[in-house]
């Protein structure tokens, strides 16, 4: 109780003490105005930006309009034609919208690598500057260190004073007029006039900074905030800050269109390899359907068939049903080694199994989900790449991952050939207990059936590869933005700075620290000074 009493009394005391002294106190928040005024004038405006974007999928059309006669029915059992899109992850999207390549072809874009300021300035300027600096394409691409070029320019004289951040490179050149080269190592740059604010016979100093965009980009990604509106929605809106108002929106309208151009390109690749992939089966199937038709065409003038017998007639609805299964299963089997050649093949290691394969859902059985969760994983795989390297463990582990996958390819294609074998056993041992009782049919009508039974399936597998042709083709045509722009870039009302509550702020911090630190120093030193003279004594 006696040492609460204690610090009550001194608490009293120092705040006695530090009131007796107020002229230090108002003396200190006067001369706080001097920064706070400094920091309201000279701080650069910053304002916010922000874009609303809506990820698109990819919807596939379907082909139910499509008279493909018994094909149909081949085709609905692989689940082509069936419509619907594929799967879209935004999280996925977003990382790949806000890559550090991303941005730095939207940075290489807009020329922003390279920085503008007057002297004595905080302010970047964008399009104004009176100057301009570039280089070519392998200066950029390779560019590795941070030059800085002081740049004085009178009529006449351009004075140009250089450096290099990591090389230790100075230099200083002399030019009489520009445009002008500046080598800087193995690196070569452009210095010129900027045509539309530039004025003649102007006299002005400039500071140039130049960077690697990647550099640049490592910035822009922790400066720009994503928010998603909802978990059910694939809408983002992205936002970030800059001086300039210009700048600020054409970075991230600029960004927007390199990603929808990145995925349009991406698309294009796999879509011609698609078509690649269907064209040569296309011309296969041509060649062996043309030597199918030149056989029944032998056979017919060999044997001289004409109409079927009365006593066929019997059988022919019953008959129906079964060819029909057996064309469709038959079918599968061609298909099913078709992918198996496919996947087996070295070429295609890397290469996602096209579309053609993959097989329906739900009742039709899990072949479609291992297809489409090797295809994911390739595509993971080689987006990885594309941001990193080899050596990136998320690129390793999904490497790994992919080679499980096509493990489970392999398993798949060989449960489905017995699936398909035992079904197409079945099948024909009930044609042959039909065709047993066929004994007045002559042994050509069976020959000719099986000759026809081939061309039905060549000509089916030929309007599958046909559609899916089509649907390639109408697919690279057809123009669509991966990330439709829903709120065109624009600036927020509301400056982020400078702030007059961040200056306030100041005022007050610099009005008790500074005052109450010294009196604190000072009496601390007076009583050390004293208690030295005490111990002396």
């Amino acid at each position: 109780m006696e040492n609460k009493e204690k610090e009550t009394v001194s608490l009293k005391s120092a705040l006695v003490g530090y009131l007796r002294r107020w002229k230090l106190f108002l003396a200190v928040f006067i001369i706080s105005f001097i920064p706070a005024i400094l920091y309201l004038t000279f701080y650069p405006r910053t304002y916010e930006f922000l874009i609303g974007v809506k990820f698109q999928d990819e919807k596939e059309s379907g082909m139910g309009s499509f008279a493909l006669g018994e094909a149909a029915g081949l085709m609905k059992s692989f689940g082509i034609g069936t419509g619907g899109g594929g799967s879209l992850n935004i999280d996925d999207e977003v990382a790949t919208l806000t890559s550090n390549r991303m941005l730095s072809l939207m940075i290489l874009d807009l020329g922003i690598n390279v920085s503008y300021t007057k002297p004595y300035s905080f302010y970047n300027m964008y399009r104004e500057a009176p100057l301009k600096l570039t280089a070519d394409s392998l200066t950029i691409r390779n560019l590795n260190d941070r030059y800085v070029f002081n740049v004085s320019v009178a009529p006449g004289a351009v004075k140009v004073k250089a450096s290099g951040r990591l090389g230790g490179l100075n230099e200083t050149f002399v030019y009489e007029s520009l445009p002008a080269n500046i080598k800087m190592g193995s690196d070569e740059f452009i210095l010129d006039f900027n045509p539309d604010s530039h004025v003649a016979g102007e006299s002005f100093r400039l500071k140039i900074r130049c960077q690697p965009a990647s550099w640049l980009a490592e910035y822009l990604e922790e400066s720009i905030e994503i928010e998603e509106v909802s978990n059910s929605s694939n809408v983002v809106l992205l936002t970030c800050s800059d001086h300039s108002v210009e700048r600020g929106k054409d970075m991230l309208n600029t960004l927007v269109s390199k990603y929808n151009k990145d995925m349009e390109s991406y698309k294009q690749m796999e879509e011609n390899k698609t078509l690649e992939f269907v064209n040569g089966r296309i011309v296969n199937i041509l060649d062996d359907l043309a030597k199918t038709e030149m056989e029944i065409q032998a056979y017919k003038t060999k044997n001289e068939m004409t109409l079927l017998e009365s006593d066929v007639l019997l059988y022919t609805e019953t008959l129906k049903e079964l060819q029909t299964s057996i064309v469709d299963v038959e079918a599968q089997s061609r298909l099913v080694d078709m992918l198996d050649e496919y996947i087996k093949d070295p070429v295609n290691k890397d290469n996602v199994i096209p579309s053609l394969f993959s097989a329906a859902k739900g009742e039709q059985g899990g072949a479609g989900g291992a297809i489409e969760n090797y295809n994911e994983a390739i595509i993971l795989r080689d987006r990885l790449l594309r941001n990193s390297n080899e050596t990136n463990p998320m690129y390793i582990n999904a490497n790994s991952q992919v080679e499980k996958l096509r493990e489970g390819v392999y398993v798949m294609i060989e449960n489905a050939r017995k699936g398909v074998n035992i079904t197409l056993d079945g099948l024909k041992a009930k044609e042959n207990a039909l065709f047993s009782k066929m004994k007045t049919i002559p042994e050509k009508e069976r020959e000719y059936r099986e000759l026809s039974r081939n061309q039905e399936i060549l000509q089916g597998m030929y309007l599958v590869l046909l559609q899916k042709r089509e649907e390639t083709v109408l697919s690279l045509s057809k123009q669509m933005d991966r990330a439709r722009v829903i709120q065109p870039a624009f600036v927020k009302k509301k400056p982020l700075g400078p702030r007059k509550l961040y200056a306030a702020i100041g005022i007050l911090v610099l009005t008790i620290v500074i005052p109450v630190g010294y009196l604190f120093v000072k009496d601390l030193f007076v009583s050390i000074k004293e208690e030295y003279k005490n111990t002396k004594e």
